[in-house]
């Protein structure tokens, strides 16, 4: 029998990567998007994904649906543009990845795989970075045998509308080396869901250097 996976943010740029992955991937014989609503796209052609409508607020399994559950994957998070309210925007980058933490381990999931930032510190001077380091503490609480922290620079990603700001800094840093190269979303995804298949246990940091397929 393959093992189950659920993801979180399942519509982002990385989460929509991890989850056509997970199709792809001999390891898992079912795949749960967490969405807020459902949502029709290429997804309808994974035979092994699955939705599920949640509130992150009151996360909880959907009547009537089986709760297995083995390998969480979170990509989970705002911009300040999306989210200027700084109060919403803790919710949805903190709370809510620790509300999906505790409702994999009320059914003993055994890993967890988090996207968060390059340079993601409780002493960061930046208040997204000080963030998400707070959440990334947070997380290793939580009773999991196996973590696992993805902390990628810029990422690359297609879009459908072209925004020229994005493509030159994307351009830029893509040229610096090390973790802060700029890094493409597809390689995030990989390097957790290869993670949460290489026998690790504890907590496993993915520096962003590291994640880069070339």
């Amino acid at each position: 029998m393959g093992k189950i996976a659920w993801v979180a943010g399942a519509t982002g740029a990385i989460g929509n990567q991890l989850v056509k992955l997970l199709n792809q991937s001999p390891e898992y014989d079912k795949v749960v998007a967490f969405v807020r609503k459902p949502v029709t796209n290429n997804w309808e052609t994974f035979s092994k994904v699955k939705q599920w409508v949640v509130d992150y607020e009151q996360l909880e399994v959907p009547q009537g649906e089986a709760a297995q559950v083995d390998d969480l994957f979170c990509a989970l998070g705002s911009t300040t543009k999306k989210t200027p309210d700084k109060k919403a925007y803790y919710q949805i980058d903190v709370q809510y990845p620790l509300n999906f933490a505790a409702l994999g381990s009320q059914h003993s999931a055994n890993f967890y795989g988090l996207v968060s930032s390059h340079g993601a510190s409780q002493k960061a001077l930046s208040n997204y970075l000080k963030m998400k380091g707070g959440l990334e503490a947070k997380l290793q609480e939580q009773p999991y045998s196996h973590i696992a922290i993805a902390r990628p620079s810029l990422l690359i990603a297609k879009r459908k509308e072209y925004r020229l700001v994005e493509h030159l800094s994307g351009f830029v840093m893509s040229q610096l080396p090390g973790n802060y190269k700029a890094i493409n979303t597809v390689d995030v995804a990989t390097s957790l869901i290869k993670s949460a298949n290489n026998g690790h246990s504890g907590l496993e940091i993915l520096q962003s250097k590291t994640m880069h397929s070339k």
